[in-house]
């Protein structure tokens, strides 16, 4: 079994989703993918992000973050271009670390302004 990093989906017994952000050797290291997903660049709280979703004024901003993970678990169910694996599964041929939810995760297009 092969997991690809920032793409594959990986789904406990509880419903959770994970994406892998690193794997060395036989240790893969999971993220929750709704943490994941809440650092993506689009969410820079600019001028440009209050243009674009202006419509969520009011509203809850997680909302976005949680509509890019249900894209992305519907294309791992139609396996297109991800997969969606079992988490048992993969404890079966990966030693599995997980990051806290609440530790600081640097999402690897977080860049720091100076």
């Amino acid at each position: 079994m092969i997991v690809e990093m920032y793409k594959d989906l990986i789904r406990d017994d509880r419903g959770n989703y994970y994406i892998a952000v690193q794997i060395e050797q036989n240790v893969l290291t999971l993220v929750n993918a709704f943490v994941e997903a809440s650092f993506t660049s689009e969410l820079i709280y600019n001028e440009e992000f209050r243009t674009k979703y202006k419509e969520l004024d009011g509203g809850f901003v997680g909302k976005i973050a949680m509509d890019l993970l249900r894209h992305d678990v519907v294309m791992g169910m139609k396996e297109i271009d991800r997969k969606l694996l079992n988490l048992g599964e993969v404890e079966e041929h990966y030693t599995v670390n997980f990051i806290d939810t609440i530790e600081f995760y640097r999402h690897p297009a977080w860049e720091r302004k100076a």
